[in-house]
Order: C-alpha cells, then sequence, then structure tokens
C-alpha cells in the first residue's frame, strides 16, 4: 500500500492559528484522502526581531522531508507579509535553500483582491527561482468557504495539486531566470546650482546612504539637481521592534500595537512633506526586504490614502525591465494613493549620460510639479484598487470608524447609485428604450450628443 503524502502548509500570517487563509488551507487537507500534513506558523515566529533558532531549523528539516509545500499566505501592501521574505532571506543564509528542489507547490491567498496578482506572480516566480514545480494557486475571499459551490471547487483543486505531485505531472513555468547584467553608474561631478529653497519640505525615503552603490549615485544627481533642500532618511536606521502584526488595533482603536513609534513617525512625514522621494535598490524579485517591512508598517495608518495630493518620485536600482510586477506596484502605489508621481526611473538599460540627464530633468519636474500642485489623474489600477477600497470601508464602516470618516470626507464614497440625476436619467430613457424606433434615433445621434457638453467648453475658449 502507498505511503500518504508528506505535506507542509507554510502559513506566512502573522496571526498564527487565527489565520482567515489557514482556515482553506486547512479545509483542502482535512478533504484530500492519504495526505499527511504539518503548519509551520512562520508568520506568527518571525513577527518580532527575535525569533527561535531551534524552531527554525526544526522547521527547515520539516520542509527537506516532505514532498509538497502549500504556501498559505494573506496580502499585505500588494505582496506578501514581510515575515514570509524574511523566512527565505534567513533559509538562503543558512545555504539551505536547495531543500525545496523539486518539489511540488502551490498557494492559497486570501485577501479582497487588492492587487494578488501580484503577490501571486512573485510567490509562483520565487518558487521557481528554488527549483520548485509551482501549481498556480488560488486567491479567496472571506467568505468563498461559506459557499458550498466553491468548497466543491476548493476540494476538486487539491485532488488536482494532489494527483500532479503524485504523478510527477509538468506543470506551466511563469518565469524566467534573472539576469544579472549590472553596469556601474558613473555621473560627472555636478556643478552647484547655488542656494536651495526650503519652503517645500521635501524627504528622501532610502535603504543606502552613503555607499558604493549605483542608487548612492542616482541620489547624489538627484539631490545636486533639484533645488530644494531635502531631507535623507535611511529606513534601515529605524528602531523597528518587528514586522506588522495583522492585529488591527490600528484599525480598531486608532493606535499601532507596536510601541516602537513607527505609527508617529511615519504620520508626521507623510503629513507635514511636500515631496516624497523613495530610492529603492531591489533584491531577488522584489525590493530589499527593509522596503517590506516599511511599507507593512505603513499600515498603522490603515486604508487611508496618506500620500494623497503629495508630490513623488522613484529612483530604482537592480534589473527592473525583467520585473514589471514591482514596476506595477510602484505605479498601483502610485495610482490608488493620488501621489502625483512624476516617474519611475531604473538604472537598467540607461548609460551614464541618459540617466544622468533624466535624473537631474525630473528632479527639476518634480518642483515644477508641487509648485503647480499638479494633480494626475488616475488610470485602471488607480480607479479600480480604490473602488475595491470603497467598497471595503464602506461595509465596515460601522468597525473602522477613522477610514470611514477619512473617505466619507473626501467623498470618495462615489457610489454611482446614490446620484438621483442618474437614477432619474436611467428610469426614463429604460422606459424610452423599450421602443426600436427611438433606438435607433439616439443611434443616429450618438457621436455629437456623447460630445456636446465637452464641445461647448472647448469651442468657448473658457479656461
Amino acid at each position: 500500500m502507498a505511503q500518504p503524502t508528506k505535506m507542509v502548509i507554510i502559513n506566512a500570517s502573522p496571526k498564527g492559528e487565527y489565520s482567515l487563509t489557514l482556515q482553506y488551507a486547512r479545509y483542502l487537507m482535512m478533504h484530500e484522502k492519504d495526505v499527511v500534513w504539518e503548519v509551520l506558523y512562520v508568520g506568527e515566529e518571525l513577527t518580532d526581531t527575535d525569533f527561535d533558532h531551534t524552531w527554525f531549523h526544526a522547521s527547515l528539516d520539516l520542509i527537506e522531508q516532505c514532498e509538497a509545500v502549500l504556501w498559505a499566505t494573506p496580502v499585505y501592501t500588494m505582496l506578501v507579509p514581510y515575515q514570509l521574505l524574511r523566512f527565505l532571506q534567513l533559509i538562503e543564509q543558512e545555504g539551505r535553500a536547495s531543500l525545496f528542489v523539486g518539489k511540488y507547490a502551490t498557494s492559497i491567498m486570501s485577501c479582497f483582491h487588492y492587487y494578488d496578482h501580484l503577490a501571486q506572480h512573485w510567490l509562483q516566480a520565487t518558487c521557481e527561482d528554488l527549483g520548485m514545480h509551482f501549481m498556480e494557486g488560488l486567491s479567496v475571499d472571506d467568505k468563498d468557504l461559506m459557499n458550498p459551490t466553491y468548497r466543491q471547487s476548493l476540494r476538486f483543486f487539491m485532488e488536482e495539486f494532489h494527483h500532479t505531485c503524485l504523478h510527477r505531472l509538468p506543470v506551466i513555468r511563469q518565469s524566467k531566470d534573472l539576469v544579472e547584467d549590472f553596469v556601474p553608474f558613473k555621473p560627472q561631478p555636478s556643478a552647484s546650482q547655488g542656494e536651495k529653497r526650503g519652503d517645500l519640505r521635501t524627504v528622501l525615503l532610502t535603504d543606502e546612504v552613503g555607499g558604493e552603490g549605483n542608487l548612492s549615485a542616482m541620489i547624489k544627481v538627484f539631490l545636486a539637481s533639484y533645488p530644494n533642500q531635502v531631507e535623507v532618511v535611511d529606513i534601515n536606521t529605524f528602531p523597528y521592534e518587528g514586522a506588522c502584526q495583522g492585529c488591527l488595533r490600528c484599525e480598531l482603536v486608532g493606535e499601532c500595537d507596536r510601541k516602537d513609534g513607527f505609527q508617529a513617525f511615519y504620520q508626521n512625514l507623510v503629513n507635514s512633506c511636500d515631496v516624497l522621494v523613495h530610492a529603492m535598490n531591489l533584491e531577488g524579485r522584489y525590493l530589499k526586504p527593509v522596503w517590506k517591512l516599511f511599507l507593512d508598517r505603513t499600515f498603522s495608518n490603515g486604508h487611508r490614502t496618506s500620500m494623497m495630493g503629495k508630490h513623488t518620485c522613484y529612483l530604482v536600482s537592480g534589473p527592473l525591465d525583467q520585473l514589471p510586477y514591482v514596476r506595477q506596484f510602484l505605479e498601483g502605489k502610485d495610482m490608488v494613493g493620488r501621489e502625483n508621481s512624476v516617474g519611475v526611473i531604473s538604472d537598467d538599460l540607461c548609460i551614464d549620460q541618459q540617466l544622468e540627464a533624466l535624473i537631474a530633468e525630473t528632479a527639476l519636474r518634480l518642483d515644477r510639479s508641487a509648485r503647480a500642485h499638479f494633480q494626475k489623474g488616475a488610470n485602471f489600477l488607480g480607479i479600480g484598487g480604490m473602488k475595491i477600497f470603497r467598497d471595503l470601508i464602506y461595509g465596515m464602516r460601522g468597525v473602522v470608524r477613522d477610514d470611514h470618516r477619512f473617505y466619507k470626507q473626501r467623498k470618495l464614497y462615489d457610489f454611482p447609485q446614490r446620484r438621483l440625476g442618474n437614477q432619474l436619467f436611467n428610469l426614463v430613457m429604460g422606459f424610452a428604450f423599450l421602443f426600436k424606433p427611438v433606438r435607433l434615433e439616439a443611434y443616429k445621434r450618438m457621436k455629437p450628443l456623447y460630445i456636446a457638453k465637452q464641445k461647448q467648453l472647448v469651442d468657448s475658449g473658457r479656461l
């Protein structure tokens, strides 16, 4: 008789056994025959700065002995929680990354479908880098498990994954290997731009200060070209007590459960600055892990878009052209947050003179944009993301009161069914359009009618 398949659930949620994602993972395992499984509480164990080294090494031994891995993770700031990045980083430091080679893997992710595709692609590509055979996972919502029809699909999904593992079937690979093609950036020494102005408070957040890498060189060019004083903040130096715990104290009580002062630090920074520059190194298939730690902790501000109306730009060092989902994260962050970013500048595919000129001009344009109070329009990344937040906050408005107040004050509850004029229009036209002659007449007049008000404004010459 065949031995049952050994599987491990790697639970990335800091909530531990109270993780919503874990309930889905447990359901999958409990209803699959001939499977034995254990749970590794990675998110909970690695939330604080200090961790149990005995637990860590026992976890690696358990992974090495299993045949398949089910990654169970929520989505925090458009990716998996920092704790999972830290886990993989610790494994790499131990020289034990080979323990994943040849194993089958899939994932179950829970969130409100806010940029969960970025987390899915990152996790699959990371597993493929580790030599795993990754079968496309599932992204679930909080109520999906209560639906009998969906539970049937969950069971089928698990049967297929187990079948694929048992018979070592081929799976679709998503990613290519990253190509390391580092070219040093050597800008020419910049001439002095005269006295810097101090009326626009500008903060530059970075993971590299005064180093020898390309990012430090990019920062020097920016600082020399930007006509305002800049406060440089090294995010490595903040005394983090630990990662986001996912406890939602910030949402329910209004204050972060951590006592390291990050909430006040971040809110004072974003509330008082006019311009915020991000200077970031890539590492692996994402930013340096310290950025994930920093970004997850910014959730102490809840679902409130703290950067709304600010002006930003991004300086990125690393193979961004090979990581389109990192670029989409930065663009989505800008669009949902209404940050008015003037662009993402990367040192890949640029020769020295081009990159130097691009950074210098972007620095000047950032100053002009901030002084003109320029407001960008939003594309699908911004509109779609904000609608998810809008519906989420409105549905929980009795609980997340600070978020609700923020959305209400800024008129972000833009539900179309609340517009009386729109409802009356559709009521009248719905009746009229029952008749084919009316529909034919509307068809004939649609083009000029559609632009009538806009054309009238443009033709009038008004500002």
